[in-house]
């Protein structure tokens, strides 16, 4: 972990601490306040300190655990999903099948060393994890099924199998995913004043250039080149003074970020966007948006939950990659949004299955899926985000 990553964790932890001591001081003394409120309150702390300290934890010890921790928890959501959806007899090999070779395998392929997987199979690990499951193993799954030789709710189930699959693993999968992205140095711009001293070295493919060795190459080699060099500086001379009026074109320098200081932060803005669009939907709780799928979130939550949280992605700019605060602002935009429809698509199914939440994942809380349901919309969203617009 880097000095802003620490800075960040830190900060959180403090918040989370000074939450929960408000949290006990209300529960003790009459406030006022509506007791469920209350209730739902201590529970999301809960719940946020055992991600946030599961997570710092996972980020400490490296890339391949961080991998492990949310392959773990996608086997674990995945579990809660196949709980609630029917299946058959005839599925239980395929199941078997997801469970045990195309969820590890996801995430092994997140998480192996992009060099190694590169100079072995010559292609990135990136191509193989992004596409195997929507190019392939969501057109296998129906002829797999079909090869059980049971058609009853046939499209029902195949449905099932693939939507737990997408939300679950693949698209869970690009939380770590983070930490293999590569993300772009700080952009020195040069101008007419840089001395060439000052500029780094510059890379190309496996050779360096000094900048000792850029201004020896660019010395003449004979006599010729010294008299055409000559004549060109006699043509340059003649527009010296209009080259000191024009000025190189600027560019924003982009924040030495790292990618677990990336991966923290999306975290972080997913669960303030989260809790900001359920919070502003308490407060102005009259136009609600699907009353029939989640009576808690209206318009108004929604709109002020997408404000706050681009507030907060522009808070944090300098924490990002990102080389402009707009691009910072429209990353928020795109969690915000992005984890709302996590949010109602998760609340749908559990509606149209009967069930109010998929487990317990700690006590007087939702299970896991629950709570990841933002993360797992926003991840693949981010993650391409970061990695076009970097």
């Amino acid at each position: 972990m880097d000095y802003r990553s620490i800075i960040l964790t830190s900060g959180v932890l403090t918040l989370l601490a000074i939450a929960t001591l408000v949290a006990e001081f209300f529960r003790n003394r009459p406030s006022g306040i509506d007791a469920a409120t209350l209730s739902s309150c201590r529970s999301r702390i809960n719940a946020w300190w055992l991600l946030f300290g599961s997570l710092v934890c996972s980020l400490l010890l490296g890339t391949a655990f961080t991998t492990l921790f949310f392959g773990i928890v996608a086997f674990w959501a995945l579990r809660e999903y196949v709980t609630i959806t029917p299946t058959r007899l005839a599925d239980h090999k395929m199941l078997v099948g997801v469970f045990f070779v195309l969820t590890p395998l996801q995430f092994l392929l997140v998480g192996v060393d992009s060099k190694w997987f590169a100079n072995t199979f010559r292609y990135d690990p990136y191509f193989f994890y992004s596409a195997m499951i929507p190019s392939l193993a969501l057109l296998v799954l129906p002829a797999c099924v079909a090869l059980s030789d049971d058609t009853k709710y046939f499209l029902e189930r195949i449905a099932k199998l693939q939507v737990g699959l997408l939300i679950c693993v693949y698209s869970l999968s690009f939380v770590p995913a983070l930490l293999t992205i590569s993300l772009p140095e700080r952009v020195v711009t040069a101008n007419a004043s840089t001395d060439v001293s000052d500029l780094p070295a510059a890379d190309l493919g496996h050779v360096v250039i000094s900048p000792f060795e850029q201004s020896v190459s660019a010395l003449p080699s004979s006599q010729d080149d010294v008299a055409d060099s000559h004549d060109v500086h006699d043509g340059e001379a003649q527009n010296s003074d209009d080259q000191k009026n024009v000025k190189s074109p600027s560019k924003h320098p982009r924040n030495p970020t790292s990618n677990v200081t990336l991966l923290f932060i999306f975290v972080l803005l997913t669960q303030i966007s989260d809790f900001s669009q359920y919070s502003w939907s308490l407060i102005f709780s009259k136009h609600k948006i699907a009353p029939h799928v989640n009576s808690n979130r209206t318009y108004e939550g929604l709109i002020l939950g997408i404000l706050t949280t681009m507030l907060f992605a522009i808070a944090l700019w300098k924490f990002t990659p990102f080389d402009a605060w707009e691009k910072a602002a429209f990353a928020g935009i795109v969690i915000s949004c992005m984890g709302f429809a996590g949010n109602i698509t998760v609340s749908a199914i559990k509606r149209d299955q009967g069930v109010d939440d998929y487990g317990e994942l700690i006590e007087g809380h939702n299970g896991v899926l629950d709570r990841i349901d933002s993360l797992c919309f926003a991840a693949p969203v981010f993650f391409h985000y970061v990695r076009f617009f970097c």
